[in-house]
């Protein structure tokens, strides 16, 4: 992780370098709708939840109409993952669920992660815009994790109007994410989930320093 620290430390370095007459930084916000995609038939589902989050961003104009920006954020994602545990006198296990006893319930499960998100935008007009670009998550608050970091590709559209920024991004993982807690549950069952990322993005973005 300190890798890609240094790598952001370095981006913000160059926007800097390229041009401070052109150079803004400022802070952001976010609400999302987390729509977590199964890529591979599983016995269990899952339940869409929301998200926010708050950054920070450096941007710069690199020629014609085409800007780049780069952020450090931190964003909470909430979903609910169903479980099935099935008994049999009193132990065993049946997957198929034929004769046997079962418990079954919901996880909730908050999920917290540092983001570093790369975009490069586009005016189409004076204030209407398109964007896209490629953002690394680290996931926090897991014992296991599989990915480290985790990678989604992000496209979205938005407009600028007195400085305050909004867009509309849509953001989807390029791999599934796996992770889980250690600790057993009372009930027998262990928290955790195998899903892609999948979210709706709302974003606002305010500058506090230009020059």
């Amino acid at each position: 992780m300190k890798k890609h620290i240094l790598f952001t430390l370095f981006f913000f370095c160059a926007l800097f370098s390229l041009g401070q007459s052109q150079t803004n930084i400022g802070i952001y916000t976010e609400g999302s709708w987390f729509m977590p995609h199964q890529s591979v038939s599983r016995d269990w589902a899952t339940k869409a939840g929301f998200g926010t989050g708050i950054g920070v961003y450096a941007s710069r104009n690199l020629f014609w109409r085409v800007s780049a920006d780069v952020g450090l954020a931190y964003r909470y994602k909430q979903m609910q993952q169903h479980y099935k545990i099935y008994t049999e006198n009193g132990g065993g296990y049946n997957p198929y669920g034929y004769g046997v006893d079962y418990t079954e319930g919901w996880d909730k499960l908050a999920l917290h992660y540092v983001v570093v998100p790369v975009h490069l935008q586009m005016l189409l007009s004076k204030n209407f815009f398109v964007r896209g670009g490629i953002e690394s998550t680290w996931l926090t608050n897991y014992d296991r994790v599989n990915e480290k970091p985790e990678f989604n590709w992000t496209i979205g559209f938005g407009s600028q109007k007195h400085q305050l920024t909004w867009s509309v991004n849509y953001i989807k993982g390029f791999k599934d994410q796996g992770f889980g807690d250690r600790k057993l549950e009372p009930d027998g069952h262990y928290k955790g989930s195998i899903n892609r990322n999948n979210m709706l993005q709302l974003n606002l973005s305010y500058p506090i320093w230009q020059k």
